[in-house]
C-alpha cells in the first residue's frame, strides 16, 4: 500500500507542477502548429535537395573516374602489342 500511495503522490505531484488550476493539460494553440509543419516541410525540402545534390555529385565524379580509367586501359593495350591478342603470360594452367 505504501508503494502505490508513494506513487499516487509522485503522480499528483507531476500533475500539479505541468497541469493548470482545473487538473487538465492545456491545449496548445492552433496557429502554431501550422508554422510548425510548414517549417518542417521545408526543411524536408531543402534536405531532400542536399542530398540529390551530394548524389549527383557524386555519380559525375564515379562517371568521371570510369572515363579516365578506360582511356587508360586503352592506351596500355596499344602500347603493349601481346595484351591485344588476350595472352598476358600470368595465366597459369594448373590442370
Amino acid at each position: 500500500m505504501n508503494g502505490s500511495q508513494g506513487g499516487a503522490a509522485a503522480q499528483a505531484a507531476w500533475l500539479s507542477s505541468c497541469c493548470n488550476q482545473s487538473g487538465s493539460p492545456p491545449e496548445p494553440p492552433e496557429e502554431p502548429l501550422a508554422v510548425q509543419a510548414a517549417v518542417l516541410g521545408v526543411l524536408s525540402l531543402l534536405v531532400l535537395c542536399g542530398v540529390l545534390f551530394l548524389g549527383g555529385g557524386l555519380l559525375l565524379r564515379a562517371q568521371g573516374l570510369t572515363a579516365l580509367l578506360t582511356r587508360e586501359q586503352r592506351a596500355s593495350r596499344e602500347l603493349e602489342p601481346g595484351s591485344a591478342s588476350g595472352e598476358d603470360g600470368d595465366d597459369d594452367d594448373y590442370s
